[in-house]
């Protein structure tokens, strides 16, 4: 597995400073004029399209680095904007970090300087000339270093005032031994567990926070940074060292569609909540800590009574579940996560059984 890590620019020179700065600017300045031909005329990374761009300060190298990256950014616009049944006349917009790979970046031990223990050397505008940016380790740096046969990827993601570079480490396989889990994730308590408890349950207050700021400001722009920063907290709450099988749910355009009970404070309530943020922090904990997770489909979860097994409508009630023919009451997202867990074990060919209820409660 990759994982990304920030280190700082604030030890560089003024003059050092000034050469990144401009390579930037070139750089972000030749994405652009490639997504904007790429728009109007389809192209692919080779000599032609690559020969579109004329005045540039930018090596052959870096054109084709630009071109690269322009290349995603228009694939992956014209997906998301075909999924959404839409298109769009505006041309994508790139302000974005450059990602730049080992022809232009190398990541060193530090060896004369004794503040500092990486030096990164990096390509610049002038032909021959790489800057060297002294910085240091952070935790999380040590972190995944700690990991056996960890080491860095040549390269990094370039931004104004820092640099993001990976570390990979070796994929150690699934825990062999652990307890078995399912989550819920949901609009008022983020995550709801198979065992009962919850966490997240503030996220109502901080959705509610962000639907109250004025679009675009910087009291939004705090209250969505509160937001993500909660998300992440509480996925490290769950028993990673304990677990070894997580099942969620495959969720997907819920924001979509025309149902009876998507009404406006639905649709409002919706907006803040980044169930895709949810799941892709579920996913890089589960393979930090080498827990087998298993998406299963969300149909009827909230339906099904983990007890006898009978599927109604009527079994839930808002917050609330009871079964309609046995009588079985829960809380209905811990009822959910119970019958997720279920699919997930059984999506695996598992024969254990996640039903620890030994009597109607």
């Amino acid at each position: 597995m990759r994982r990304a890590c920030k280190v700082t620019l604030k030890y560089l020179t003024d003059r050092k400073q000034c050469s990144l700065a401009a390579l930037l600017e070139s750089y972000r300045a030749a994405v652009n004029f490639y997504i904007t031909s790429l728009w109007k005329e389809p192209g692919k990374l080779d000599k032609d399209t690559l020969q579109r761009l004329k005045n540039t300060r930018l090596s052959e190298r870096y054109k084709s680095q630009a071109l690269k990256q322009a290349l995603e950014i228009i694939i992956s616009t014209k997906r998301s904007l075909k999924a959404n049944k839409k298109w769009g006349k505006n041309v994508p917009k790139f302000k974005g970090n450059a990602i730049l790979d080992a022809k232009f970046v190398s990541v060193e031990k530090s060896k004369n300087l004794k503040d500092f223990d990486l030096v990164i050397r990096l390509s610049c505008l002038k032909k021959g000339f790489r800057v060297s940016i002294p910085t240091k380790k952070t935790k999380v740096i040590n972190k995944w270093l700690s990991r056996p046969n960890a080491q860095f990827i040549q390269g990094c993601s370039l931004s104004e005032h820092s640099l993001t570079l990976w570390v990979q480490i070796p994929d150690s396989g699934i825990k062999e031994r652990g307890e078995k889990l399912g989550v819920d994730i949901g609009v008022n308590k983020l995550l709801s567990l198979s065992d009962g408890s919850h966490l997240g349950t503030e996220f109502k207050q901080i959705r509610d926070k962000i639907n109250r700021k004025k679009s675009k400001s910087k009291a939004k722009k705090r209250a969505l940074k509160e937001r993500d920063n909660f998300i992440r907290q509480e996925c490290n709450k769950l028993p990673w060292k304990k677990i070894n099988f997580l099942a969620i749910e495959k969720l997907k355009d819920l924001k979509k569609g025309k149902k009876k009970n998507r009404g406006k404070t639905f649709r409002k309530a919706m907006v803040p909540w980044t169930y895709r943020q949810v799941i892709g922090a579920l996913k890089q904990k589960a393979q930090e800590h080498r827990v087998d997770l298993v998406c299963v489909e969300p149909a009827y979860t909230s339906q099904r009574c983990p007890f006898c097994g009978k599927v109604s409508r009527n079994n839930r009630h808002s917050e609330n579940f009871c079964c309609v023919d046995c009588g079985y009451s829960q809380d209905a997202d811990n009822v959910g996560a119970m019958n997720i867990l279920v699919s997930g074990l059984r999506l695996v060919g598992s024969l254990e059984s996640p039903m620890l209820l030994e009597s109607k409660t």
